[in-house]
């Protein structure tokens, strides 16, 4: 059984209870993790509340040098984190790679960050001086889901440790295991109890931990349901919350761009990662004069997709990490074509010698809004695709959703490109650019998708406290 790691050291739980880790391919149990309890939780929070103290007073070059030496631990056994990770969440072995070296990159950005972060300041007047001053808030709680479990931990452990914050970091029970082995190898380069992994279930140690008195900001990325009870259980207590929800992301694509690259673009920004990341396009609106060409490219393109297990030489697409979501996946395609909708590849549950959770790349026809697959995240290798007239038909469109995390535009029509800056009800918009975060940049989810800033220096000034200081020299 795999241990939390609680102030520098492997931590053995008080819970008998423990949870198997399968892999999503084969359904072979690779390891476990104990089910977790409020001692645990106890434990973890009061290491990294007594390491705050002295992490805060940490110069923030210091701070940047040691979590530069993270980064060198990592990069020391990327290819021994990255088999872990594709036996735990299923992804092909070199996009496993592909996301540790993100993290190195992240680390090393935010190490940077870490000095840069600094106050601007006026003066009222000659004798006066105002300026702002950030502090670290304390104890943040991390819970990061199955999808990225290294990168989108990362993506909120490094920029809290570059102001000075602690943490204790949940990953989800189902892909723990790649974070504990990084903790073992790389975080007793930093002082003990400054970053801690619990591990354990949702509904014992990840509710204790958003509950507990000393946790001071919780950095949530996952369900809406879940991320919905995390707001409402820190206004109880007034803490500081991020939250990183589900999307429903639609991709715009009008008659002005190259056809073949426009379908190869949308099989990437559909498939990669069996769909299951945040800002995977979900919804395709295609201008109707290339609409058949459109349908027919993308059918042949998702057929030549080759998936299986994630470490076989050549597959380009793994399982689906559990049953449950593979279950999700199917009745969202089932009620689609109750409802009228066709199917022209793919569309059923598919498994390989009866073993794993596989859902080949499917495209979709002859869909409406009021069908789940357009309307709640699916979470799957899935493009339904929908025929449009005019551009304002397709900002609308795109815009009747609850979510509002990213959105794509493909097109070489620079009145398209600003009529979809400025109307489009998303954090995130791509211009013939793919899904996920913008280098530099951040942004903030609309409707359902979250709340608060999720990179960069606004992310950082997020996770402190801003005092505002007005000086006169005298009286």
């Amino acid at each position: 059984m795999q241990d939390s790691w609680i102030n520098n050291q492997s931590m053995k739980t008080s819970s008998n209870e423990e949870i198997l880790i399968l892999n999503p391919a084969t359904e072979e149990v690779i390891d476990s993790i104990p089910k977790g309890s409020l001692d645990d939780v106890n434990n973890a929070v009061e290491s990294a509340k007594e390491a705050f103290d002295k992490w805060k007073k940490i110069s923030p070059k210091q701070r940047g040098k040691m979590i530069k030496q993270v980064a060198r631990k990592i990069e020391e056994n990327v290819e021994s984190i990255a088999i872990i990770l594709t036996k735990e969440q299923g992804k092909p072995l070199g996009q496993s790679r592909k996301e540790v070296a993100g993290i190195i990159d992240l680390l090393q950005e935010y190490a940077e960050l870490a000095v840069a972060f600094r106050t601007g300041n006026q003066g009222a007047d000659v004798n006066e001086l105002v300026f702002q001053k950030w502090q670290p808030r304390g104890v943040a709680a991390c819970i990061v889901p199955w999808n990225f479990p290294l990168q989108v931990a990362f993506e909120s452990i490094a920029p809290n440790l570059a102001v000075g914050n602690t943490v204790v970091v949940k990953p989800s029970e189902e892909t723990p295991l790649s974070l504990a082995y990084i903790a073992e190898i790389a975080f007793n380069e930093l002082p003990p109890g400054v970053c801690n992994v619990l591990l354990g279930a949702g509904n014992t140690v990840g509710e204790g931990l958003i509950r507990h008195e000393d946790v001071e900001v919780i950095v949530f990325v996952g369900s809406e349901k879940t991320g919905l009870h995390i707001g409402e259980v820190a206004a109880t207590k007034l803490k500081k919350v991020i939250l990183e929800l589900g999307g429903k992301d639609g991709m715009i694509i009008d008659d002005t761009v190259d056809l073949d690259r426009a379908i190869k673009f949308a099989a990437d920004s559909c498939f990669a990662n069996s769909g299951q990341i945040c800002t995977s396009t979900e919804r395709i609106y295609v201008h109707e004069n290339m609409y058949d060409r459109f349908v027919e490219g993308l059918t042949k393109e998702a057929e030549k997709v080759r998936w299986g297990n994630g470490v076989e030489e050549g597959v380009t697409m793994g399982p689906i990490i559990s049953s449950r979501q593979q279950q999700l996946i199917d009745e969202h395609i089932q009620q689609a074509v109750f409802q009228g909708a066709k199917i022209l590849t793919g569309g059923k549950k598919e498994s390989i010698h009866s073993r794993g959770y596989f859902y080949p790349p499917t495209v979709v026809s002859n869909v409406s809004h009021d069908m789940k697959i357009m309307k709640e995240e699916t979470f799957g290798p899935i493009a339904p695709v929908v025929p449009f007239k005019d551009f304002n038909e397709a900002i609308n469109l795109v815009n009747e959703s609850p979510f509002g995390l990213s959105a794509i535009v493909c097109t070489e029509n620079s009145v398209h490109v600003i009529k979809a800056i400025e109307e489009l009800e998303a954090g995130m918009i791509k211009i013939n650019k793919h899904r996920g975060k913008s280098p530099g940049a951040t942004s903030e989810a609309f409707k359902l998708s979250g709340i608060g800033y999720g990179y960069g220096i606004e992310f950082m000034q997020e996770l402190t406290k801003q005092k505002s200081i007005h000086w006169k020299a005298s009286l």
